[in-house]
């Protein structure tokens, strides 16, 4: 017997009951039962990278990609063994006990898709970590650049010490989640196209809400002491000009690199009318780039609309050097469950997540006040 087939043969509830206790998600699980043709995951991430307009650059964005490749192909592969289609209704799913179960997976990944389409968090996290606990413990390192800095000494001399102080906080995980509920009917006489793009939405909003307390945590700080950003502030209150955006490329401290910045419409609007901007002759040639997300001083201006972030509000731009600047902490993965009402003959299916933010060095976090 193949591999897909006793991956498909296998599962049932106890399949997303170990994917739980695991802590990853059941296309996580059902790619290593399945393991996908590489050339097929091959394939499936060079089109998925290129979906999303990213390059395999070993960045946590593209890692993210390249993992959630692995299990749509993995599904890929089980669909294709069971004749399940984009075109089909949702009830061949129900056609018989092994394709009913893949059901919960197929939502679990295209929930994961829309995240993916929707977040600043790959592109501005340094790194993810996961945890066991809804409370992470965070040890700080408050050294200075005296602290850091070797000296001179000559020989047999005792060298210079140092002791580096820490300081302890904590940082404390939310949970993100949305309940499902549809009637049998209406379910199963979907195409599974149409479910996938609404799923893929709802995941697309948790990222937005995800991002919007990510962008918080990289302004107001971790809760933890000193993690707040120190503003640069704008020379004349609510005017942002060519000068302020060289005072926040020139706020990163020798040895950081603002790659990513963040800010809203009115004043990416504005910036891009500016002279340097708007005449390639004059400075920047942005319009060879397109206007999507486009690179000032090495930096990429993410587009956000999102009014999540009470800091981040409508007169600030963030930047940050997205290597040091902040760490995703994860309990498990996307938990998904499902169950039916019977008498109303309605099924429910919820999803949900725990995460947190950490902020690693404040020294990569920038950000420019507009209206001082």
């Amino acid at each position: 017997m193949s591999k897909v087939l006793e991956a498909l043969k296998n599962i049932d509830k106890g399949f997303y009951r170990e994917a739980r206790n695991s802590g990853i998600t059941a296309g996580a699980l059902l790619a290593q039962m399945v393991e996908p043709d590489e050339e097929r995951v091959e394939k499936t991430t060079a089109r998925v990278l290129r979906k999303y307009g990213v390059a395999p650059n070993g960045s946590l964005q593209a890692r993210s990609l390249e993992e959630f490749s692995r299990q749509v192909a993995a599904l890929e592969t089980c669909f294709a063994e069971r004749g399940i289609h984009g075109g089909d209704r949702v009830e061949k799913f129900f056609s018989s006990a092994n394709d009913t179960a893949l059901f919960p997976a197929f939502m679990a990944t295209e929930v994961i898709a829309g995240q993916l389409a929707g977040s600043l968090v790959p592109k501005l996290a340094a790194l993810e970590q996961r945890i066991t606990s809804h409370v992470a413990e965070k040890i700080t390192m408050s050294d200075t650049a005296a602290d850091r800095r070797l000296s001179l000494t000559g020989e047999g001399a005792s060298l210079p010490k140092t002791s580096i102080s820490y300081t302890t906080g904590s940082v404390t995980l939310l949970k993100y989640g949305r309940m499902l509920e549809v009637t049998y009917e209406a379910l199963r006489t979907m195409q599974l196209d149409v479910v996938s793009i609404f799923l893929q939405r709802m995941g697309m909003q948790l990222a937005i809400d995800q991002s919007d307390d990510l962008i918080e945590v990289l302004i107001a700080g971790d809760g933890t002491t000193s993690s707040a950003v120190t503003d640069t502030d704008a020379d004349v209150t609510g005017v942002v000009d060519y000068d302020e955006l060289i005072q926040l490329y020139q706020a990163f401290p020798q040895g950081y690199v603002g790659n990513e910045a963040v800010i809203n419409d009115a004043n990416l609007r504005t910036i891009l009318n500016l002279a340097e901007f708007k005449d390639p002759l004059a400075g920047f040639n942005i319009a060879s780039q397109g206007v999507a997300d486009p690179k000032i001083f090495g930096m990429r201006f993410n587009r956000w609309t999102s009014t999540g972030s009470t800091s981040f509000s409508t007169d600030r731009i963030l930047a940050v050097d997205s290597r040091y600047a902040i760490k995703v902490l994860r309990e498990g993965d996307l938990l998904e469950e499902s169950d039916n009402i019977i008498d109303k003959q309605i099924n429910q299916r919820t999803m949900s997540e725990w995460i947190g933010y950490e902020k690693l060095d404040v020294n990569a976090t920038q950000c420019m006040d507009i209206t001082t």
